[in-house]
């Protein structure tokens, strides 16, 4: 790829690069995931404000959950459009997920794994943790704040470290502790999946645990950089979204619908990762 202009302002940014055919793809997929989800929405009583709401909600779980796929499994190009399809079917049968979840998620896990080649700005950073406690806020779940810090402090401590993060993950850290000492943290009210949503959660997490640790070697390069991902760096990304999605599950009865869209795209990727051959452990870690 070559340089974008937004690599001028931002290193998470991965803008949808035409050039590409999974990007082309993604690019016509939007508007109909759009239309399909309004309709749909439409024909079961919704009004035209209600339709056009659900449509773009549609298109943000769409996209969200391609690109978070894509992070997850950066050498796995179909494991994106699988993890795309599930969670948008998720969505039109459980009903929206937090969008600002399942992007906080994606925005979290690019400062880990470094997917542009290159270490998150000083901005980045700070919007990064700012779109952590709003989430966190918007989801009654300060232990998602606990999970940023986890995020930033890999940032901080993996090859090529950048020690600043230190910073903002003490900030998300700090934010979570507040929000439980003053709100509650909400685990003692914990209402755990079951039925169905028990058994999707349980094989949602087999599947994608069996994604991560196959996960040996990477070969993508950064968007930027043109260097190898660290593969340390890409299971530690791997891990954290493991974690955004069970520590939803803390929130009470709506935290499997808000992290619904996570919670298919690890399902996702769990899923197109099994026809693939591990690789043996080699390059950069």
């Amino acid at each position: 790829m070559t340089r974008n202009r937004i690599y001028n302002l931002t290193s998470i940014g991965r803008p949808l690069d035409p050039d590409y055919p999974t990007n082309r793809a993604v690019l016509i997929i939007m508007p109909i995931a759009g239309i399909v989800a309004g309709s749909f929405a439409g024909f079961r009583g919704a009004g035209i404000t209600d339709a056009a709401i659900a449509g773009l909600v549609g298109i943000a779980v769409a996209v969200g959950s391609w690109a978070l796929a894509r992070e997850l499994a950066p050498d796995d190009d179909a494991a994106a459009f699988v993890a795309m399809a599930l969670a948008y079917v998720t969505y039109l049968a459980v009903g929206s997920p937090s969008i600002l979840l399942l992007f906080t998620c994606l925005l979290v896990i690019r400062v880990v794994n470094r997917t542009s080649g290159l270490p998150a700005r000083m901005a980045d950073s700070f919007i990064v943790a700012a779109l952590t406690l709003g989430t966190m806020y918007a989801t009654r779940s300060p232990l998602l704040g606990a999970v940023a810090a986890l995020a930033f402090a890999f940032d901080a401590t993996l090859g090529d470290p950048l020690r600043r993060q230190w910073v903002f993950g003490a900030l998300c850290l700090a934010g979570g502790i507040l929000w439980a000492a003053w709100f509650g943290s909400g685990i003692g009210d914990l209402v755990t999946p079951t039925g169905v949503s028990a058994w999707l959660v349980a094989a949602s997490s087999v599947l994608y645990a069996v994604s991560y640790f196959r996960t040996r070697r990477v070969e993508a390069v950064g968007d930027v950089s043109g260097v190898t991902l660290a593969t340390s760096r890409v299971r530690a990304g791997m891990f954290i979204a493991l974690l955004v999605a069970a520590q939803a599950l803390t929130i009470g009865p709506t935290g499997t619908v808000d992290s619904s869209a996570v919670w298919a795209t690890l399902a996702g990727v769990g899923i197109a990762g099994l026809r693939l051959k591990p690789r043996p452990r080699a390059g950069r870690s």
